[in-house]
């Protein structure tokens, strides 16, 4: 039978990989996964009420690797009369993506050097950081692909936030948020917000 922790504070439950896991109402089930690309069995399950994490240069969770890893929440709840929500997504030495009804509504990538941020994403330095210039390649500009830019997940150590109008309509809906890691310090949140409080939906909120 599998253990089951309940935590003290921030409604956190963790069980094994292998656990049925079902999730309270308006409560997130989050996999993390030992890759970048969300294949294979998770390696754990649990349920998180929000998404707000800071992990520092630390793994996630036991058995999992520093680096190169995978975070994935999903929730279906009840929007009641639906409306206008702005979500909000911010992460750190990875990349963000959020889906809602499974259409991807925030795409915060970087390119293939990881220091230009996703169009639309807004960049902040670090206290105390400095920006540092893109090195200006001796051989000339890198050819335009005719297919437009590469997707990549990553982006540098520098943090990429975004947020979105998007208006859902009432009943239940569901909200997917995908979280990657490459290297250094892992970071990401994500909020939904009613732009109207005229729903019956409860955002999620940094612990």
């Amino acid at each position: 039978m599998a253990t089951v922790i309940a935590a003290a504070m921030g409604g956190v439950y963790a069980l094994t990989a292998q656990a049925a896991v079902t999730c309270a109402p308006s409560v997130f089930k989050r996999q993390m996964f030992a890759n970048t690309s969300f294949s294979g069995t998770p390696l754990t399950t649990d349920c998180d009420s929000a998404i707000a994490q800071d992990w520092g240069t630390d793994a996630p969770a036991p058995g999992l690797p520093d680096d190169r890893f995978g975070v994935r929440w999903s929730v279906t709840r009840d929007f009641g009369s639906g409306g206008p929500f702005t979500l909000t997504a911010s992460g750190r030495d990875g990349g963000v993506r959020v889906y809602v009804d499974g259409r991807l509504r925030i795409d915060l990538r970087g390119d293939v050097r990881g220091d230009v941020p996703t169009p639309g994403a807004t960049a902040v330095l670090s206290p105390g950081a400095t920006a540092v210039p893109t090195p200006v390649s001796p051989y000339g500009p890198t050819p335009v692909s005719p297919y437009g830019p590469t997707p990549v997940w990553t982006y540098g150590p520098t943090p990429v936030s975004k947020s979105v109008d998007v208006t859902i309509p009432p009943g239940r809906h569901t909200l997917r948020v995908d979280y990657v890691n490459r290297s250094g310090a892992a970071e990401v949140a994500f909020t939904a917000v009613p732009q109207s409080r005229a729903g019956t939906v409860t955002p999620p909120s940094p612990r």
